[in-house]
């Protein structure tokens, strides 16, 4: 069996921007699939009882849900008269047949979402395969996997021996095996969001004349009264960007309301025309402290739109537009494009439990009979071998979060809860030991006053209180935590909480790290911690953060990512998709050169090796969800979650590491996804 080889298009993960409130409410009403089955009437009523009896409440019933048979048919003869008594009394109850019906469909699908290679063997070898062991060879002549585990691992002759009369062989021709990529931490439910806009951003325009060709082509392309929604804008990565006035883009989108997402999430443009569709005037007040509707001296709107509150009124119209749920199908897609095997959704967007189940129905491997159900009558997206999703629920969402820790399946579980501490070091919103530097950036374009250090963004006493309720719980904390001041004292009540307690192997991690004190590092792995580290701010913008933002001295020293190894930590490396592509490969060239887009070196001493690199992105990645025993490395008993390579990273030159092409993805011993 040989693998198919030749260029391959890398799907550009989406930019971000906002999220509004009621994007899950929207959500819940899914358009039906073309392939699904129609269903006799008499199912309604028991639909509808199933959703609230399962405290999910996904979805009610579309209303374009076509049944089979209609009231009149199943009420009147076809002459429209009433049937004689006795038709009446030979009529089976449609409810109970319905109920029998929905019973025995769901059981004839109990193995539609378990996509383990039931009795399946596959061989594979002929190519550099790395393990990822941390206790077993680098590198092994061959592999043989059996419904969806591996079996062996060794020498070609020894595996072979183990072989049986139906395995498969694949001939990996050169290419390299190893285990599949993990995304340790990223927002699904975001970039599902954001999918279908038009994408402004720095990731796949230069100048500003292609970043408003972009704009008029999809204003051309659109009709009248059509939104246009746009993402990404972000004058850091595209140099002599300027932000639009609301005149410039009435003048480009004459005929149809425009919103423009900044890179940031914190802000967007408009123009008069969707400010008319939303009701929003001059005369409109500011929804928040700190968000708001600009103004000229005169006192009309500007275009400019302040923070995720103002914004969020024109995000309703786009959930309208966008098919949410497809989306959601399209984004696990481009997960495994880039050989990711397993995702984690650091912090779930969510009003309530709508777009877990929709996620669990995705990944789980033991789909609940509602979820077959539904599944059938076309209500959810086709289920497909996909990513195992493991997922970080947010503090104040505590009604996704389950009673039991050990929950799930290996497929889809709650694994622990993420908390905010501080912002982005691009709002000026990261939480600093000295001051952000005074530069025309900051200054004018961040607008922040002289000595600006940042704040936390929830007071200390209600973090800690969430912090020490959620850890007493025997729950995983995941914190994001950017600036030095916010490590330091999130450090602090984490230790005050394990005192008060006692230590447990909750596994705690700070996300992101930009400047996580050295200082520091001993005492989290005392406390068992571990970082996961935010890499390719390097990469984008690390120019800004070291000439604009930080000054010299501190940008040497950040994402030390080095220096955490040395120390023992167990460390990961993450996208934060939709903040950045999800692209393991670039992440894994930036840690290991620390170069920027434009080829400047940034803290040349915290580069590590491509194995150390690797292994963060695979089985430190699953340590660090408590997985490390099932995936990320390829060891006999573990999941055959594999990515196929066309070159072995350890023997690419460093500076080509993100040029590697993914060939194939396996997760479960199933091919996922092909080039």
């Amino acid at each position: 069996m040989a693998l198919q080889t030749g260029g391959v298009k890398r799907p550009q993960v989406v930019s971000p921007s906002f999220f509004p409130n009621d994007y899950w409410n929207k959500f819940s009403t899914y358009p039906i699939r073309p392939d699904a089955r129609r269903l006799p009437i008499a199912l309604t009523p028991f639909l509808n009882p199933l959703y609230k009896e399962s405290h999910l409440g996904l979805v009610n019933l579309h209303p374009n849900f076509k049944p089979f048979f209609s009231e009149q048919t199943m009420n009147h003869t076809s002459n429209g008269t009433a049937p004689p008594p006795n038709a009446r009394k030979k009529r089976r109850n449609p409810y109970l047949s319905a109920l029998l019906l929905i019973t025995a469909l769901a059981m004839t699908m109990s193995t539609a979402g378990c996509f383990s290679a039931k009795n399946a063997s596959t061989l594979y070898y002929g190519g550099d395969i790395l393990t990822m062991s941390e206790t077993g060879p680098e590198s092994v002549e061959a592999v043989l996997v059996k419904n969806g585990k591996i079996a062996a691992v060794g020498s070609q002759k020894t595996v072979l021996a183990q072989k049986g009369p139906e395995t498969e062989f694949l001939d990996l021709q050169g290419k390299t095996l190893m285990p599949g990529f993990i995304g340790v931490h990223t927002h699904p439910d975001l970039s599902a969001y954001l999918y279908s806009f038009t994408d402004l951003s720095g990731f796949t325009n230069n100048t500003p004349e292609e970043v408003w060709a972009k704009l008029r082509d999809a204003a051309a392309s659109a009709e009248k009264g059509e939104w246009i929604f746009c993402k990404g804008f972000d004058p850091m990565l595209v140099k002599g960007l300027k932000a639009p006035t609301i005149q410039e883009l009435d003048a480009m989108a004459p005929n149809n309301p425009v919103v423009i997402l900044a890179q940031s999430l914190h802000s967007a443009w408009a123009n008069s025309l969707a400010f008319e569709k939303t009701g929003i005037t001059a005369d409109t007040p500011a929804p928040a402290v700190g968000s708001y509707y600009e103004k000229d001296e005169n006192g009309n709107l500007t275009g400019f739109i302040a923070e995720v509150q103002a914004i969020e009124p024109f995000g309703n119209a786009a959930i309208k537009k966008f098919n949410i749920k497809q989306n959601v199908v399209e984004v696990y897609k481009e997960y495994m494009s880039r050989g990711i095997t397993s995702i984690t959704t650091m912090g779930m967007f969510a009003k309530d439990k709508k777009p877990f189940m929709l996620y669990e129905y995705l990944s789980t491997g033991h789909p609940k009979y509602l979820h077959r159900a539904l599944d059938l009558v076309g209500l959810l997206p086709k289920k497909t071998p996909t990513v195992r999703h493991f997922v970080y629920i947010k503090h104040d969402t505590p009604f996704l979060i389950p009673d039991q820790v050990e929950n799930g399946d290996d497929f889809f579980k709650v694994v622990g809860v993420k908390l905010w501490y501080d912002g982005s070091p691009y709002t000026g919103s990261m939480y600093l030991k000295e001051p952000y530097l005074e530069s025309d950036l900051t200054q004018n374009g961040l607008g922040l006053p002289r000595n600006h250090r940042g704040e936390p963004v929830i007071p200390k006493d209600e973090f800690y209180n969430a912090l020490k309720t959620w850890h007493d719980k025997g729950w995983q904390l995941s914190v994001h935590s950017q600036g030095d001041q916010s490590t330091l004292e999130v450090l602090n009540m984490l230790k005050q909480a394990m005192a008060e307690t006692g230590e447990r192997d909750h596994r705690h991690r700070i996300e992101h790290g930009v400047l996580l004190p050295p200082e520091l590092l001993g005492e989290m792995k005392q406390l068992n911690m571990a970082p996961s580290f935010h890499v390719n701010h390097i990469y984008y913008y690390g120019e800004a953060l070291r000439d604009d933002i930080l000054g010299e001295a501190r940008a040497e020293k950040m994402l030390p990512v080095h220096s955490a190894m040395a120390e023992g930590l167990t460390c990961s490396l993450h996208a934060d998709a939709p903040m950045y592509p999800e692209d393991p490969l670039s992440l894994l060239q930036t840690a290991v050169t620390r170069k920027t887009k434009s080829g400047q070196v940034i803290g040349a001493g915290e580069r590590i090796t491509v194995m150390e690199g690797l292994k963060a992105l695979t089985i430190d990645s699953a340590w660090q969800l408590h997985m490390e025993k099932k995936i990320g490395s390829i060891e006999p008993g573990k999941y055959a979650d594999f990515v196929i390579l066309d070159a072995n990273p350890l023997k690419v030159d460093p500076a080509n590491l993100r040029d590697i092409q993914v060939l194939t993805t396996i997760v479960n011993g199933v091919t996922t996804w092909n080039q």
